[in-house]
């Protein structure tokens, strides 16, 4: 193969059988630097297809034999597949366990194994970790939450995210194996129908779970059963912490749908099985989107300056070398945790999560009752409400606000200008800033509301607007009501009560400039990033009734609904 910018010449063996314990042969592909001597093994088991793998040749190249694995059921690998995002009975943890096993005595092996990967990538190697295989020495997990409903917030199905992955992901190959080649068994194929022949119209089928089988093939008796059981943490990952015994570098973005990754971190320096696996956990946070390898300045419409920038390939050669080669220089002055801060748009290294030095920091709304789009009289201000109108708002399903974000159902910040005519969102702004505001760390939103509905949503975006007008979401956070105070024993709403519901909005971090304006928009939908709920308390999933809701959110001096924000002085 060809020579990389690094060190050493590849060579590729393919799809090499690798026996689990049951019988089940799995296929890995097998980089290895083409020179003399031993090396350390990095590990990546994925449901992706092994083949091409730039990122195993990218590593292989820095001195590691690199192998990659089809999971089980998957591409070249036998056996069934069982998704690890629909139900908690996988093999993975055992197919883990012995994949890494075996990487330690393939030839030329030091007999040390490390993991890496990506979301998916990433749960294949927190679900083999409480296993404690003997040969795995440190893990690189990124992109992947510790509690699945960090990712499905609110037990909220991230719809646009989890049907694209479903359709144009999974389902090609499960045809492919199963026979079915008069579909699309690519998936080239499968996304070309998805954006020129269908036009995402899956997205506003209703009701979901009468999807056509075709729409999903093996895949969709998993997609039904993620519809009806999807209120439990599946992942389990903060109970599993206590059975695992190595470093682990976790890596995310602010705008990572699985920004719930930071869990990892603080679980693990928290409960970690061993004193040197709680002291060696490591946390990079930039401002990117639900990437492995693009650890851009550019995200979206922002750019976030050259110090934004992360090579790939010298944080994993920094991270292995110390683990798995005995020479921690390459992070001896890492600190616990690397963090970008978005609009002073440089890094800063942190030793805890949240930060100590946080003032939580209440911001309250405001407003005459208009305070309908940003050009309405909604105001934020640390000035507690006395009496004050409510501020009211129609949320209809069948017009959805739509999320700005892309096809495949990644989070990024484009300018939510676009969305400013919409009468169904409520905006609450700062005057512009007279002196810089960062604010780093867990946001939450204490909303007063009453709905005409048995059920809805509540949406709630925090909003950074520049002084062109450009208004950059920085994160968001939802509740449906049914679940206010309970995933497992979900409860209607009397319409018309005032109810009190606090919504958990995702962690960022962020200076807001002088001449900035801190803003929080709240409506009811963010359509396809999350499902619409139909207002009317029945299974959204298998009802396909929708009706409007008549919204209020109250801000007086007895419901004083307001925006908290971890300041850092």
């Amino acid at each position: 193969m060809a020579q990389t910018d690094s060190t050493f010449d590849v060579t590729l063996e393919e799809n090499v059988p690798v026996p689990m314990r049951d019988g089940t042969i799995l296929r890995a592909d097998v980089y290895r630097p083409d020179a003399p001597g031993e090396f350390p093994v990095l590990l990546c088991r994925t449901p992706y297809n092994k083949s091409p793998h730039g990122l195993s040749e990218g590593l292989a190249a820095r001195g590691y034999i690199a192998v990659v694995q089809d999971v089980r059921g998957r591409y070249a690998s036998d056996g069934e597949f069982r998704p690890g995002f629909y139900r908690g009975d996988t093999y993975d943890a055992a197919d883990g366990y012995d994949t890494v096993e075996w990487s330690a005595r393939l030839p030329g092996s030091t007999g040390k194994v490390g993991t890496f990967g990506n979301s998916y990538n990433g749960w294949t190697q927190w679900e083999l970790a409480p296993t404690r295989p003997p040969s795995l020495k440190t893990m690189y997990a990124s992109g992947i939450a510790a509690n699945l409903l960090d990712r499905e917030l609110s037990a909220v199905l991230r719809l646009g995210r989890v049907l694209w992955w479903s359709v144009n992901t999974l389902a090609p190959d499960l045809r492919l194996r199963a026979g079915k080649t008069a579909e699309p068994i690519t998936t080239e194929e499968a996304q070309r129908i998805w954006e020129e022949q269908d036009r995402s119209k899956w997205l506003w089928f209703l009701p979901l779970l009468d999807i056509p089988d075709h729409v999903l093939s093996d895949v969709a008796p998993h997609f039904r059963y993620w519809l009806e059981d999807h209120t439990l943490d599946h992942f389990g990952f903060l109970q599993k912490h206590q059975d695992v015994n190595v470093p682990v570098l976790s890596v995310t973005g602010w705008y990572d749908q699985q920004i719930g990754t930071i869990k990892h971190f603080t679980g693990m320096t928290a409960n970690g099985m061993t004193q040197p696996a709680r002291e060696n956990q490591k946390l990079i946070v930039g401002p990117w989107t639900h990437t492995a390898v693009d650890l851009h300045r550019t995200v979206g419409s922002v750019d976030f300056g050259p110090k934004a920038v992360r090579d790939y390939y010298a944080i994993s050669d920094a991270w292995f070398r110390a683990w798995l080669k005995d020479d921690p220089s390459g992070i001896a002055d890492w600190p616990p945790i690397q963090l970008f801060v978005m609009g002073a748009n440089t890094w800063r290294g942190e030793n805890e999560w949240p930060l100590a030095r946080t003032q939580y920091t209440d911001f309250f709304f405001h407003s005459g009752g208009e305070a309908n789009t940003p050009f309405g009289d909604g105001l934020l201000s640390r000035e507690a409400p006395t009496d004050e109108p409510p501020d009211e708002y129609s949320y209809d399903p069948r017009d959805p606000v739509m999320t700005l974000y892309t096809g495949p159902g990644q989070q990024e910040p484009h300018d939510q200008s676009a969305l400013a005519h919409r009468q169904d969102i409520l905006s609450y702004a700062t005057q512009p800033l007279e002196k810089p505001l960062e604010v780093t760390g867990p946001i939450t939103v204490t909303l007063w509301a009453a709905s005409s509905a048995r059920d809805t949503d509540f949406v709630v975006k925090l909003m950074d607007v520049w002084p062109n007008g450009f208004t950059q979401e920085l994160c968001h956070g939802i509740v449906r009501a049914r679940y206010r105070d309970s995933y497992t024993e979900p409860t209607l709403i009397e319409p018309d009560a005032v109810y009190q519901y606090t919504i958990q909005v995702n962690p960022t971090s962020n200076l807001f400039r002088e001449g900035h304006q801190i803003r929080v928009d709240v409506s009811s939908s963010d359509f396809p990033n999350f499902d619409r709920n139909h207002n009317t308390g029945l299974n959204d999933y298998a009802d396909a009734t929708l009706i409007t809701a008549r919204q209020t959110i109250f801000h007086d001096h007895s419901r004083p609904s307001h925006l908290t924000l971890p300041v850092i002085p």
